[in-house]
């Protein structure tokens, strides 16, 4: 089959821009499409006009993951075209009704960030910020939404394919494997640098934090078995041998996860200690993406029993076990 084209799209995060995929047949079609910006959305017409088409000419954009940065402009692009919007069984409320469900991504990251022991200024700074991601982002029309379950089959460019859910970076994601053509719609799965296990709310309402990196492992297990000629990433160009970069990533984290169980021997029992330790002291810094690695490699020592945690004056603490 012909190659999904590559649109990218800017957005305003360090991990560049995001990536839209375009299938020309037998409908117009989008995977993913970027936040509500006014350079995303000219990015986006400005590559649809390269192979003659519009916005009004989408029929369909389909979803990997309910994050910013791959699903805020469709609402905007239903405003402007009859597109129905496809997503995963388990994101269709964060489709319908984004303003909910933010509200309690916040609460849940505030619970987090305090219980983790982040002070104060930096904790509202981070949550400030956070407030503002619904202003990249609309809710979509209920008559627009078609959902797909996160063990199905959906068709893409005239071909079938298998929806593979793959948690870690986020618990919504899916990613989509075509078996015969060997491509791979990695979204956030696979990317040249390790994605961030971000910490989210459970899908089931539930106040108990998922560990984010455990499953991420677990995922990279599952697509390391697949047979991938080409991946097609949610951030950076299309790349081959999924396996070099799933091996180098697994080796990297075991690494810093020994490297964060040698510092709790040395006594940095506190998050923000490891953290400082782990990436420098930067008490100004948010260090979004250095705080959800850090949490993941704490999962993990708890995981497999070395370290444990307890919550001293409302903070948690980690020691080895003895």
């Amino acid at each position: 089959m012909v190659h999904p084209i590559q649109i990218a799209l800017p957005i305003p995060y360090p991990v560049g821009p995001v990536n839209s995929y375009l299938f020309l047949e037998p409908e117009p079609t989008l995977v993913d499409c970027g936040i509500k910006t006014d350079a995303c959305w000219e990015a986006l017409v400005s590559k649809l006009a390269e192979y003659k088409l519009t916005i009004a000419d989408i029929q369909r954009v389909i979803i990997t993951h309910a994050h910013v940065d791959h699903m805020g402009l469709a609402g905007k692009i239903c405003a402007h075209s009859p597109a129905q919007i496809w997503v995963a069984d388990i994101i269709e409320d964060w489709a319908l009704d984004l303003p909910r469900k933010w509200q309690g991504r916040l609460r849940f990251m505030a619970t987090v960030l305090q219980e983790l022991g982040l002070p104060t200024a930096q904790r509202e700074r981070l949550l400030a910020g956070m407030a503002r991601t619904p202003a990249l982002w609309d809710s979509v029309p209920a008559a627009r939404v078609v959902t797909f379950p996160i063990d199905g089959v959906i068709d893409i460019g005239g071909l079938p394919w298998q929806v593979i859910y793959t948690p870690g970076h986020s618990n919504t994601q899916t990613c989509f494997y075509q078996p015969e053509s060997r491509l791979f719609l990695a979204a956030d799965m696979l990317l040249q640098i390790t994605p961030t296990p971000v910490i989210e709310e459970p899908l089931d309402g539930s106040d108990e934090r998922i560990p984010g990196l455990p499953q991420f492992l677990d995922s990279l297990a599952l697509v390391e078995a697949l047979e991938i000629d080409w991946v097609f990433p949610g951030h950076g160009e299309p790349f081959q041998d999924h396996r070099a970069l799933i091996e180098r990533q697994s080796v990297r984290i075991a690494q810093r996860t020994e490297q964060c169980y040698e510092l709790i021997q040395a006594g940095h029992h506190t998050f923000i200690a490891l953290l400082d330790a782990m990436y420098g002291a930067k008490p100004n810094a948010d260090r979004f993406s250095a705080m959800g690695m850090l949490v993941g490699y704490l999962d993990l020592l708890l995981g497999d029993g070395l370290i444990k945690s307890r919550n001293e004056q409302g903070v948690l603490h980690y020691r080895p076990t003895p």
